[in-house]
């Protein structure tokens, strides 16, 4: 039961942070509310000596990478509607 309660945490996160990712470029800040979050609770966990950066850089390095690259595609894909939205009220 533990690890289907964090696979369904951890897929809501995600699918949190993705739609945050995606809001206007007028709140691009929101995209990183997850990822500064995750950064906190990996330094959390250092200065308490739950995780070792040799042992354990796969959790460290990977879900970081993925939460940022979701949060700059989305930031440029929610920057591209906009600007489609402004040319399309030109025209």
């Amino acid at each position: 039961m533990n690890t289907v309660m964090t696979l369904v945490i951890a897929l809501a996160v995600i699918v949190l942070h993705v739609w945050l990712c995606h809001r206007s470029p007028k709140f691009w800040y929101l995209g990183g509310i997850i990822p500064l979050l995750w950064i906190g609770v990996l330094v959390f966990l250092f200065f308490n000596d739950k995780i070792n950066f040799g042992e354990d850089w796969k959790m460290i390095i990977f879900p970081t990478l993925i939460f940022f690259l979701f949060w700059i595609e989305g930031h440029q894909a929610a920057k591209k509607k906009e600007i489609d939205k402004m040319k399309a009220k030109d025209i």
